[in-house]
């Protein structure tokens, strides 16, 4: 039932469950990951050193990788949600609104699969980088061939031959990604911001923005994480990637002020919103968005950055483990607070106030 207090209209909290803030999460890191990706990618491309353009692929494996896996999760996740989710299926026939954020969402969140399916079958099975770690789906076909007799692997190494379009072609194919990368961010919060008269919290200027810093955030932040796991820290220009994860958490932190700031100085509804803020989800918001997400990872960050510039990290094995652990938890830190964020958002939807007096 609709609650009423204050001289406001506050929303009920069944409509929302833990499958909406889920997706929300998966299909922002899938996003940002994918974006990591070509990020690497144009690295190797512009890099003269095959050894860099080596790493850097298995940095753009890792992101395909991690895109997949998100939007996989995200969507199976969002899918059981549905009410009839069989009608689903029927999308092209039924999904026809274009002017619906909900329809735009679905062909973006398909479109995006595709595209990044596609990227990662050509990185895998269009080139022989033997026995690395982010080459273990090739590794499987391989062997699979070799155990069973059956051959998958040749089958698909020749497709991925044919169909290659060469490094300048894939990295066409990657403008179109990043196009549907960029929107998978953010069409959740322009769908959310279409209400946003009814929940201050849904800003529909600043929601995108949040939404978009915090995917990129955590997408490089997985993707660097398992390049660090599996691949260690020689050659992979984790450093880089580091810090402009750092670049785009300060970003988020001015967005995040600028909205909070909204709140404190809006009407009653924005007020309202505020305070439950401040009050009920006090300590998700300082202790797991602020200091978990965002001033955690900027501290182990600059701690890194002291030590790799004083200290051979190469050349001590001890240092080398533990720098990698850091970086390891840095990343962990930065993903957390993102489900942190997500979760917080939804939440101060479905708790904040209508904006009519009763």
């Amino acid at each position: 039932m609709i609650e009423q207090m204050d001289g406001l209209i506050w929303l009920p909290e069944g409509h929302w469950d833990w499958k909406i803030i889920v997706y929300l999460f998966f299909g922002g890191l899938a996003g940002g990951a994918y974006l990591t990706g070509l990020l690497a990618d144009v690295m190797g491309y512009r890099s003269s050193d095959e050894s860099l353009a080596d790493s850097m692929r298995d940095t753009t494996r890792w992101g395909m990788l991690a895109a997949i896996v998100a939007i996989a999760v995200g969507g199976i996740v969002l899918f059981s949600h549905l009410g009839a989710p069989l009608r689903a299926l029927l999308f092209p026939v039924l999904f026809v609104n274009f002017g619906s954020w909900l329809v735009i969402g679905t062909y973006t969140l398909i479109l995006f699969t595709l595209i990044a399916v596609i990227q990662l079958f050509w990185l895998v099975w269009g080139h022989d980088d033997g026995e690395r770690p982010s080459m273990f789906l090739r590794q499987i076909t391989g062997w699979i061939e070799e155990t069973v007799g059956l051959p998958i692997d040749t089958w698909l190494a020749r497709l991925a031959t044919w169909s290659n379009p060469g490094t300048t072609g894939r990295l066409a194919v990657h403008v179109v990604g990043a196009f549907f990368s960029v929107l998978l961010v953010v069409y959740t919060a322009l769908l959310l911001s279409d209400v946003s008269w009814l929940v201050p919290a849904w800003d529909g200027t600043l929601l995108p923005f949040l939404f978009l810093a915090s995917g990129l955030s955590i997408g490089m932040a997985a993707t660097a994480g398992l390049t660090v796991v599996f691949e260690g820290l020689e050659g992979t220009r984790i450093t880089t990637f580091s810090l402009i994860d750092d670049a785009v958490i300060l970003f988020e932190i001015v967005v995040l002020a600028l909205l909070v700031s909204a709140l404190a100085s809006g009407g009653p509804a924005s007020l309202a919103s505020y305070e439950l803020l401040m009050n009920d989800y006090a300590l998700l918001f300082w202790g797991g968005v602020v200091a978990v997400g965002l001033v955690l990872p900027l501290v182990l960050s600059g701690a890194l950055l002291v030590v790799e510039r004083q200290k051979d990290v190469h050349g001590d094995d001890g240092l080398r483990k533990m720098v990698r652990r850091v970086y390891t938890t840095k990343f962990t830190f930065v993903v957390l607070g993102g489900l942190a964020l997500r979760f917080l958002a939804l939440m101060m939807g479905v708790s904040a106030p209508l904006a009519a007096p009763v």
